[in-house]
């Protein structure tokens, strides 16, 4: 997986998603921290389409 950039619910600020600092809690969902404020985040996966395995990006 390329580096994502996602933005923080909490503290709204931008931050980049790798690859070793992802976990995945389960097959449809991934699990990252935020490097700014320390809220771990839900990811959801897409699981249908030409995108899928990749997070949603909030479109």
């Amino acid at each position: 997986m390329p580096m994502l950039v996602r933005k923080c619910p909490k503290c709204e600020k931008l931050f980049w998603i790798r690859e070793q600092d992802v976990e995945y809690s389960d097959t449809n969902t991934l699990r990252v921290t935020c490097t700014h404020c320390r809220q771990i985040l839900r990811v959801p996966l897409v699981t249908a389409g030409d995108n899928a395995g990749a997070p949603k990006m909030g479109h």
